[in-house]
């Protein structure tokens, strides 16, 4: 099997379907493979936030540094937000485990968008970034990424192109 084609099983893919490129911005859908519904956004740092905050839901891949904040109470845990049924102390069993026993899983592989459409898998978020791969599902061409700034890079030349 191909290594593209392992990547497409892991359990915390994204699919990042671009629709437009209005003033020199994408917008569009994410789509994720515990819900029905996309995630729709209207720029890519819209984009950025979206997922890193579906990944703090899922813990997975977790943090190597937490979020700074201001004015709000420091001790209160990211996990304490999203899916009610998640006993994160129960068990050494992972957060996004639960959610998939509790949502199941859906094919985002057949999404498409109208200019583009990438399946993104982030490995590590250390360093206050991103690492991962991105398989453009047009060209199937598979790169590998540092940061959340290259991983944008990569999207943004393989749409010019």
């Amino acid at each position: 099997m191909s290594e593209a084609k392992q990547m497409l099983f892991a359990r915390n893919l994204i699919c990042v379907c671009i629709d437009d490129n209005e003033n020199a911005d994408y917008q569009g859908q994410m789509w994720h493979q515990y819900s029905d519904d996309p995630v729709p956004f209207s720029g890519i740092y819209e984009f950025l936030v979206a997922a890193d905050d579906l990944f703090d839901t899922w813990d997975f891949p977790q943090r190597s540094l937490e979020r700074r904040g201001f004015g709000h109470d420091m001790t209160e845990d990211h996990r304490d937000k999203g899916f009610p049924f998640a006993n994160y102390n129960s068990s050494d069993e992972l957060v996004i485990d639960k959610i998939q026993k509790q949502s199941g899983t859906r094919n985002i592989q057949g999404k498409r968008g109208k200019l583009g459409t990438f399946i993104i898998q982030v490995v590590y978020r250390q360093h206050a970034t991103w690492q991962g791969h991105v398989i453009n599902t047009e060209t199937n061409e598979k790169s590998d990424f540092i940061s959340a700034l290259e991983l944008v890079r990569i999207i943004d030349a393989a749409l010019l192109k």
